[in-house]
């Protein structure tokens, strides 16, 4: 059975309410996180989080001690990538889609290796702004919706998205993803996360079997690129389609430990 909530929602993407109504539950989650955020803040007097709004934007909350504690599980899942499948003592790695920096902050350091270079890419020019004030330790660059990145070909040991994939279109699918293996090295790895069989359990009937059927299903009538703008990505899809003829080195379909709720992949170039 469908949540009730995805029903409403469906409903308010049809009528062009979606944004509304977004920005007033980006008031109402302000206002309730207000102490707990407080309260954080104080524990760790050392801590920047970045403006509510673009936090809530990337992330739908402003819980601070929420956006430290995911982006330190996520960390460790690229931590753990990178040590199984990448040799060498130096390190580049470039985060597509970083937002307000809640995972690259977290990859100053990464056990037996050396130095580390870090680049955070997105296309919010607000994002890029802020982090670049307040993340010293990573260069960061400003995209557009589409390719290419304002990067070099061959550069990096590792490239990683978290949740980018599942706010494109089919069309955008395919241009990233040849985008991501320009600028990897080539014996780099791609890591990203997908809306697999565990998100699927949202999706409308329609849009359930065109899912089962191994086909990409978009939540459009937005803009793309944000948040409410939904892809959902049956693995079928993702193996014979996006990562045709990549060399696939892991499914996770279960990335609970974490802290997601989407499916990981890792391909190399």
């Amino acid at each position: 059975m469908v949540p009730r909530k995805q029903t409403i929602a469906h409903w308010l993407r049809r009528w062009h309410l979606l944004q509304f109504a977004d920005r007033l539950a980006f008031l109402r989650a302000a206002w309730q996180s207000r102490r707990e955020n407080k309260r954080f803040l104080a524990e760790h007097p050392g801590f920047t989080p970045p403006p509510a709004r673009l936090a809530y934007d990337a992330y739908n909350h402003v819980n601070w001690r929420r956006y430290c504690d995911v982006g330190a599980a996520n960390a460790r899942l690229i931590a753990e990538a990178v040590k199984e499948h990448v040799s060498g003592n130096d390190l580049q790695i470039c985060e597509w889609g970083c937002g307000p920096a809640r995972v690259i902050r977290h990859l100053q350091r990464i056990e037996g290796f050396g130095k580390i270079d870090l680049v955070g890419a997105d296309y919010n020019e607000q994002t890029i702004d802020w982090c670049e004030k307040n993340i010293d330790f990573v260069r960061f660059v400003k995209n557009g919706l589409e390719p290419p990145l304002p990067l070099g070909s061959d550069c990096f040991d590792c490239v990683y998205a978290i949740s980018v994939f599942t706010h494109l279109s089919e069309r955008m699918h395919y241009a990233w993803i040849e985008e991501l293996f320009r600028i990897l090295k080539p014996s780099g790895i791609l890591l990203f996360t997908t809306h697999g069989d565990l998100a699927a359990k949202r999706l409308l009937p329609a849009e359930k079997e065109r899912y089962d059927s191994g086909n990409l299903v978009a939540r459009d009538r937005i803009r793309e690129g944000k948040k409410h703008f939904a892809a959902y990505h049956p693995p079928r899809f993702v193996v014979e389609r996006l990562l045709k003829d990549r060399a696939v080195l892991k499914h996770c379909d279960d990335a609970a430990s974490y802290q997601l709720e989407q499916d990981v992949w890792i391909a190399r170039k």
